[in-house]
């Protein structure tokens, strides 16, 4: 193969490990597109970068270069162990450990990239939260991204085609309309917000426990795992008075009253019953619309003096508090009237997500516990705020379309995909399905996980506090789209700045962003010379039932932008390419099903990649899992699509802390598959002997050098190799030496 490329030949496995484990490192400092807007699996840019260099530059290309445009412009492994020295001396660093700053960061220059020769247009089929196609524009080449689900297509858009065009312009305009937005919604929400007792006190959460009947002594029961609040010994005592419990706030661990549920099975707190409620009891009354929910705590701040400057002003800092509910926080009677006087209109204008949550799905639970409608992921407080966003949204963009002759401009369109993206960044953190975690004092999000697994106790998130609620979201959007922006190379405008001149633009590739089946693209025949991607993760996330959560939303936001992604009642199950057992729910063998429909969907992809790339062309697939059975089935798919595997390399990509890894078929290292079409170089019915497929599938199975082994559990090394295997046992069978496996 004459014109072998880098990535081929070789790949810096351990410095590219750190840096990636470094890019996901500190929650406060992600990268823009980790945070713009929840997708379910995201690949570090680095990485992404890394796959789509190795594959466009040729095998002798300089390697420091290759480091240098990566971004990483010293040893990251001497900095690391550094800090692990310093870790063993008790010694903390001032300033950053690292020599440099982190290599996604590092944008290459034009000259940079045309001195390397780095040219052609790449693809990504199943591009979901965009970093392949992202950092493809970073190295100046067109680009295709596509994504057969809706939710990834506008996030696709948001992430690298509108910030590339509009530049800082759509930052600014952004940031008018989020001020626009503020005021008229908080005006609209204030009335159900209470005010707080004490003075210079608002509250930023509050605290609820699900409720159920007890069948046994008819007590009103608030089901909580426990009932701690902070990681310093607050916590909640249970006091009965009648048939409810009144909730005091304790500063000591051993004053917290016990849980009262444990893996599904309720237990009474009150005096002379205590027994265990039974899971299918608590599912029976949810479903049949008898489980409520009782506020059991207030969270607030205040700000506090706590000295004096040296000016002899009083020094101040924002603590946070905790406090027992009162009478004046149940505003439920107002919630609900309201609620009542807006439904007519807003189901008239459809503006409340009134679709029913599939029945035939992966993961039921929101269905077990009463929740049979995507608008019972809320508290009718959540609700009433959520669709008053939503309406407010469709008013501004009615109000825009007016002043511009009727339709929107260019900028305000794009403009308005954010704010969308702002209210969907609150129903992530303020809904029924969000928890506390008392050891950080915040509110964990919805999609902490990648299911719906169902909260006890939840969190509520005040909307119209100055700096929280809707204040975050939109600053937190703003935040990312200007990061974006900047990462995609725009310079901050500079008028105002003394400067006399703009600095020049860089030239910006051809974005194309499709949703579209992945194994039919409206692409010509051999019209791309390079395809990275990131397939669907087998059965480790089930897209598609997972986004429908934001797509009830975004069709009645993003869909007046762009209806033409928005048009379906939900997102397409039938077509996704996951190991999904649902599917073949009441089939016999529906898990063995499940993974044939995963082979199959994923050959025809494979088949689409083949008819797009070019003679000559290179695919890298990226793919993250633990089970075999996954690696059959992707192996599988590449070889009946007419690929051979050319070289494999394991990154390590996960952050070990992750929900998504824990406990989860999800492995800690990233393998790049390096792939090529296999030359049909005999005719049919030509007879095939060992000896002649002996030299290509030993450099199929090549030995992986202790560098890649390096970063590598004992259990990913075996992953590893048994994939190795198959694709040596598939080479084979297609070879017709099908009994050269069992040899």
């Amino acid at each position: 193969m004459p014109d072998r490329r880098l990535i081929e030949e070789w790949l810096p496995i351990a410095a590219l490990s750190e840096e990636c484990i470094r890019e996901r490192r500190s929650m406060t400092a992600l990268p823009p597109t980790y945070y713009l807007h929840v997708w379910f699996a995201r690949r570090p840019l680095v990485a992404s970068r890394a796959a789509i260099l190795g594959s466009l530059l040729p095998a002798d290309a300089d390697r420091a270069k290759f480091l240098w445009t990566l971004g990483i412009h010293g040893d990251p492994l001497e900095s690391r162990r550094r800090i692990a020295r310093a870790r063993a001396q008790g010694i903390r660093f001032e300033g950053d450990a690292y020599s440099y700053p982190r290599a996604f960061s590092y944008l290459p220059t034009e000259e940079e990239i045309g001195a390397s020769g780095l040219t052609g247009t790449l693809l990504d089929p199943t591009a979901g939260g965009g970093s392949v196609p992202f950092e493809a524009v970073r190295l100046g080449c067109d680009t295709y991204a596509n994504d057969l689900n809706p939710v990834a297509a506008i996030v696709l858009k948001a992430t690298v085609e509108l910030p590339l065009e509009h530049g800082p312009a759509l930052r600014k305009r952004y940031e008018e309309l989020a001020k626009c937005f503020i005021a008229r919604r908080d005006a609209i929400l204030e009335e159900v917000i209470p005010e707080e007792p004490e003075k210079g006190a608002n509250a930023t959460n509050w605290l609820w426990a699900r409720t159920v009947t007890c069948p046994y002594c008819e007590g009103l029961v608030p089901l909580s795992p426990n009932w701690r609040l902070d990681g310093e010994g607050a916590g909640v005592r249970l006091v009965a008075e009648g048939k409810r419990i009144r909730f005091e706030i304790v500063h000591k661990a051993n004053e917290h009253s016990p849980g009262t549920v444990k893996d599904g099975t309720g237990k009474c707190p009150f005096p002379g019953c205590g027994r265990e409620i039974d899971g299918d009891d608590i599912k029976r009354q949810a479903q049949a619309g008898r489980m409520g929910h009782q506020l059991y705590c207030v969270v607030y701040k205040r700000e506090v003096v706590v000295g004096k400057l040296k000016n002899g002003k009083p020094k101040t800092k924002v603590v946070r508090g905790f406090r027992a509910p009162r009478p004046e926080d149940d505003v439920e009677a107002l919630v609900a009237q309201r609620l009542a006087a807006k439904m007519p209109a807003w189901q008239a204008r459809n503006i409340v997500p009134d679709e029913e949550f599939p029945e035939n799905t992966n993961d039921d639970r929101p269905r077990q516990y009463g929740a049979p409608l995507w608008r019972d992921q809320f508290n009718p407080r959540q609700l009433y705020g959520h669709c008053t966003s939503v309406e407010v949204f469709q008013d501004m963009v009615e109000e825009l379309k007016a002043q511009n002759g009727g339709q929107l401009s260019e900028l305000d369109r794009a403009a308005m995909v954010y704010i969308g993206f702002a209210i969907d960044k609150l129903l992530n953190y303020n809904a029924i399905q969000t928890r506390w975690i008392p050891q950080r004092g915040v509110v964990a999000g919805v999609f902490d996980r990648h299911d719906f697994s169902f909260k006890w106790s939840y969190a509520e998130m005040a909307p119209t506090i100055t700096g929280l609620g809707y204040d975050w979201a939109l600053e937190q959007t703003g935040k990312a789209l200007a990061e974006l922006i900047e990462l995609l190379g725009h310079e901050p405008d500079s008028r105002g700045n003394g400067q006399l001149f703009a600095p020049p633009v860089r030239l910006k590739p051809e974005v194309k962003i499709l949703c579209e089946s992945a194994d039919a693209l409206s692409l010509p025949d051999a019209s791309v010379d390079c395809i990275v991607m990131d397939p669907p993760y087998y059965d480790n996330v089930m897209y598609a039932e997972l986004s429908d959560f934001f797509y009830v939303w975004l069709k009645r936001t993003a869909g007046l932008l762009y209806p033409e992604l928005f048009t379906a009642h939900l997102t397409d199950k039938d077509r996704e390419a996951v190991a999904n057992p649902a599917k073949f729910q009441g089939q016999r063998g529906a898990k063995r099903l499940a993974h044939l429909d995963y082979q199959q969907r994923m050959a025809r992809i494979f088949a689409e990649m083949r008819r797009v790339l070019k003679p000559g062309g290179i695919m890298t697939v990226m793919f993250t899992h633990k089970a075999k059975d996954a690696w059959d089935a992707l192996a599988t798919g590449l070889i009946e699509a007419g690929f051979v595997i050319t070289a494999s390399w394991p990154v390590h990509t996960e952050a070990e802390g992750s929900l998504h890894i824990r406990e989860k078929s999800a492995a800690k290292s990233t393998i790049f598959l390096v792939c090529r079409l296999r030359e049909e170089s005999r005719g049919r019915g030509e007879e095939v002997f060992w000896e002649d497929v002996e030299p290509e599938v030993r450099r199929v199975v090549r030995t992986v050098d202790a560098e890649s082994l390096a970063g590598l559990t004992a259990e990913e090394r075996e992953t590893l190799r048994a994939l190795l295997l198959r694709v040596r046992d598939n080479l084979l069978r297609a070879s017709g030496l099908a009994s050269e496996v069992d040899r």
